[in-house]
């Protein structure tokens, strides 16, 4: 097997311990002990003596053994390619076992019943044929005292460490499974509103070359209206071709925010604040395409476009510390708040997936939804500058 093939087998830990997590456990070794404990008192057929602290030794035993290879050996030496570290530690383990065993059956053999109804008892029998004549080192020197002390004491934790394997790896994967779902759950998302999107385009081309001759029919007569056209004609530019990429310059992205608040400004007027504060020297940052629109546009749709008079949309990017600090407070209605739950028609899920599938951990996103205001804050932190 190759390491690649080693390494995606999860890493097993104890997990952390809580009052929960031991009650499960210790409700799923109530099995074990009632099983040891009837085959024990049936393998030995002794008296209580005998059986009791054997019992109890040996389940003991397969708690630790279990407990030990499972949450520590394996997943220190198993899946980390460290073969001979690993076979030291279960020639340890498989000895330790074996002495154990051999110090309880010397210990329990003066209290053996000896000589039963018709046959020898099975700690006379052991002790006797096995474990005296073999010794302390017999599981070195003794074949079939190894395979004595492997299917009295390590069978059951054999079964026992399949199962968890099984059960992990079954777990593993269901994640695993879970997270691909999602990924492409997303992914036939944006699919579907890129499509939509094209759907309603008209032919770009027709659109840049009218925008074009009515720039040419203004430009003389109205300036205000020819810089509305070139705005338009950027933005439409900026999210029809530049923004097929995966990373686009973090500059452009904040000029395509600008020239869109400069058109919502025309078309308000005095009739709300819009401001934006930008503080973006690093030029060689990228990000996202069209990530922090969405969040502009659900500040008009759900703010100002609801406020009769006196609103307000006040953004702010800035770059420090290979972070970008974004961050857009408006105005709400005064009959109630903005609906959170929409951004920019696609559905803050559908962003916070967004941000989760590009960002991960690297992405702090915080909204607040106040009476008077509705806030959102972004933290991206950067991977570092691009080359």
């Amino acid at each position: 097997m190759s390491r690649a093939s080693w390494l995606s087998v999860p890493r097993l830990a104890l997990p952390p311990l809580s009052w929960q997590r031991l009650r499960q456990h210790a409700l799923w070794w109530l099995l074990p002990l009632l099983l040891e404990y009837y085959f024990i008192s049936q393998l030995l057929k002794d008296n209580a003596r005998v059986v009791v602290p054997a019992t109890a030794v040996i389940f003991l035993q397969t708690i630790l053994t279990y407990y030990w290879l499972g949450y520590f050996l394996f997943p220190r030496y198993l899946h980390r390619m460290r073969a001979h570290w690993l076979v030291g530690h279960i020639v340890v383990v498989f000895y330790a076992v074996y002495l154990n065993n051999y110090l309880l059956f010397r210990s329990l053999q003066p209290l053996s019943n000896g000589f039963g109804i018709s046959r020898l008892a099975y700690v006379e029998r052991i002790w006797h044929h096995i474990l005296a004549p073999a010794g302390p080192l017999g599981c070195f020197t003794s074949l079939r005292a190894a395979l004595w002390n492997y299917g009295f004491s390590l069978f059951i934790v054999t079964i026992l460490l399949l199962i968890k394997f099984v059960r992990d790896i079954t777990v593993y994967q269901t994640k695993n499974l879970r997270l691909e779902r999602d990924r492409i759950a997303l992914e036939n998302s944006n699919l579907m509103l890129e499509l939509n999107f094209l759907k309603s385009q008209i032919n770009p081309h027709f659109l840049f070359n009218t925008l074009n001759s009515i720039y040419v029919q203004v430009e003389d007569t109205n300036e205000r209206v020819a810089e509305q056209v070139l705005q338009l004609s950027d933005l439409m530019r900026y999210g029809l071709y530049e923004s097929n990429t995966s990373q686009v310059e973090l500059s452009r992205e904040l000029d395509y925010i600008n020239s869109y608040l400069q058109l919502e400004k025309s078309r308000y007027g005095g009739q709300a604040d819009i401001q934006f504060e930008r503080h973006d020297n690093h030029e060689d940052y990228h990000i996202a395409p069209l990530l922090l629109i969405s969040f502009v546009e659900n500040a008009f749709k759900h703010g100002v476009g609801r406020v009769k008079g006196g609103s307000f949309v006040h953004v702010r990017a800035v770059v420090q510390n290979q972070a970008l600090e974004f961050s857009i407070r408006n105005s709400v209605p005064a009959n109630g708040r903005p609906e959170p739950t929409s951004v920019g028609g696609v559905g803050l899920s559908n962003v916070r997936k967004r941000l989760e599938l590009l960002y991960g951990g690297r992405h702090d996103l915080r909204i607040d939804a106040g009476p008077e205001q509705y806030a959102v804050r972004l933290r991206l932190q950067f991977a570092g500058p691009a080359a």
